[in-house]
């Protein structure tokens, strides 16, 4: 999964059925970034992203089983390694620019 991030538009989401590698790209500046109420900053290299808007992000895959264990394999992988925020809800990823 790869959050793409911009200056011009909101967070979108690509390669949703890719779960062995979540992270953010962005294609400008990191402090124009444009965020919304499911993807924030987290630091300067990460940012939060609210765990069902990643699942419900990859809808070609929401009804497929195997994506369904493996989004929830990444997820608990992502709590042993404690990249969970407070309330659970969201999962931190690394930003990669492009």
């Amino acid at each position: 999964m790869i959050i793409v991030l911009r200056a011009d538009t909101p967070p979108r989401l690509t390669d949703a059925d890719r779960l062995d590698r979540l992270h953010a790209e962005c294609e400008t500046e990191l402090d124009t970034i444009q965020y919304d109420e499911f993807v924030r900053q987290a630091d300067d290299g990460h940012v939060w992203a609210d765990i069902d808007w990643l699942r419900t992000s990859g809808l070609a895959q929401v009804g497929d089983p195997e994506f369904a264990t493996n989004f929830d394999t990444m997820i608990a992988y992502a709590t042993k390694k404690g990249w969970m925020d407070e309330t659970a809800t969201s999962v931190r990823a690394h930003i990669a620019t492009a």
